[in-house]
């Protein structure tokens, strides 16, 4: 009996350690966002299992992203993670900007897509490979790239700009955060944004795509403008997913200078684990609070500054942890945002990245200011008279009434703090994460 034999596989993921962290943290985020869903959703009586069936799969093309290490696997994953989303920001539809907000998505997402497979078919035409390696190969052995290739290159870049919401292509995004719920936004700026930003770590890693200046200078200017435009807008904004939005577009900049800076520096990749773990925890904190202080059956989430004033008053546990998502956010010492913002000014002092260095420190700094404006909005004392509210802020609470995506936030904030303290178990952490270059 004659049996067929595979001669040669393509591998389309890589198992290896930098794929189970991050793994790990996408499946962290979807529990929850599951748990902050229950109790967003808590008011309704109707079945709404959809939802999570939608979130199951936005969390397998996110796990698809991380482990990726072939440009076909690559784009199904974004479009696993991309298409269940246009589900889940006009899911609430009876609310304001909701089904606004899933047609932006929805639309600006395909023509992404669309820029993105032209670009692998660019590359796939001039290199005949669709592997991160055999993108490796087929650059260092060329004396000199071809146009094709470098159109292919920049095509494929302008379509994980869109996705990552990185300047010129980031209009979309302040829109599509204050249309989608609460527990959304949370998706979109942790899990839609860091698989992604995992898999294209793991391609610069893998293919010398930066060593070529025009490419290169390409992402220095997307950089610097990214961390500028973000922190300027955000400054004028009175809408706190709208103002997280533009901070989004400033710390993915910031991020930038690591994706340049991989090649050239060992510590790169744990920079960017470092950066992101931070990330994620302060947008738990800050997005939960918001969630948790929300309901599904009303027109808006109470996500103005007016909604949020005198929070400590009514909430004092949820002020405390959304101020120390904010104060991370800001790169306060001792937070876990400080540790990620210091080690991205190291590299990027060492690769002599001096005007992006010049953006972080300007971009901090203001920051620095609209971070600051809403934790005292936390604390402001409310005008209105209340005595038991007043005279007694700090509530006190019995065992039943804490809920576990309370616990789940206080405890993303406790992890903010011990980062910021001692941040060398993260480091450790963050080092065993180890990649496989085959």
């Amino acid at each position: 009996m004659e049996y067929w034999k595979a001669r040669q596989i393509t591998a389309l993921f890589t198992c290896d350690g930098y794929g189970l962290l991050y793994t790990s943290l996408v499946l962290i985020i979807a529990i929850i966002v599951s748990c902050l869903a229950y109790r967003w959703f808590v008011q309704e009586h109707l079945s709404n299992s959809l939802f999570y069936v939608i979130l199951l799969f936005m969390t397998l093309g996110g796990i698809t992203l991380v482990y990726a290490s072939h440009l076909i696997a690559f784009f199904i994953g974004i479009e696993l993670l991309s298409i269940p989303f246009v589900g889940l920001i006009g899911y609430q539809y009876i609310q304001t900007h909701a089904l606004e907000a899933a047609v932006k998505y929805m639309i600006l997402s395909a023509v992404a897509s669309a820029f993105l497979l032209m670009g692998i078919a660019f590359y796939y035409a001039t290199t005949g490979e669709l592997t991160f390696s055999g993108l490796s190969y087929q650059l260092s052995t060329m004396s000199y790239p071809s146009n094709l290739l470098l159109m292919g290159v920049c095509l494929i870049l302008v379509g994980v700009g869109f996705k990552l919401s990185l300047v010129p292509f980031q209009l979309w995004l302040p829109d599509v955060y204050q249309g989608a719920p609460t527990v959304v936004a949370l998706l979109l700026s942790t899990v839609g944004k860091v698989a992604l930003f995992c898999a294209i770590a793991r391609l610069f890693l893998l293919a010398p795509i930066v060593n070529n200046e025009t490419i290169r200078m390409i992402l220095v200017i997307m950089a610097f403008l990214s961390i500028l435009w973000g922190n300027l807008v955000a400054l004028m904004q009175t809408s706190l997913k709208r103002l997280l939005a533009y901070s989004s577009i400033a710390h993915f900049g910031y991020l930038l200078i690591a994706l340049i800076s991989v090649q050239y520096q060992v510590l790169a990749l744990e920079t960017i684990g470092v950066y992101l773990i931070g990330y994620i925890l302060a947008n738990v904190c800050i997005l939960g609070v918001i969630s948790l202080e929300s309901h599904s059956n009303e027109l808006q989430d109470h996500e103005n500054e007016v909604d949020l004033s005198g929070l400590f008053w009514r909430r004092p546990i949820l002020a405390l942890t959304m101020g120390m998502g904010l104060l991370s956010l800001a790169g306060v010492p001792l937070t876990a945002g400080f540790v990620g913002r210091f080690l991205l000014v190291l590299l990027g002092v060492t690769a002599e990245l001096w005007w992006l260095i010049a953006a972080v420190v300007i971009g901090s700094a203001l920051g620095l200011y609209f971070y600051a404006r809403l934790i005292i909005n936390l604390y402001i004392r409310p005008t209105y008279r209340d005595d038991q509210l007043i005279n007694n802020p700090v509530i006190k609470l019995k065992w039943q009434d804490i809920k576990i995506s309370e616990l789940m936030i206080a405890f993303s904030a406790l992890l903010i703090l011990i980062c910021g303290i001692y941040p060398k178990w993260l480091f450790n952490l963050v080092s065993m994460a180890q990649y496989l270059t085959t």
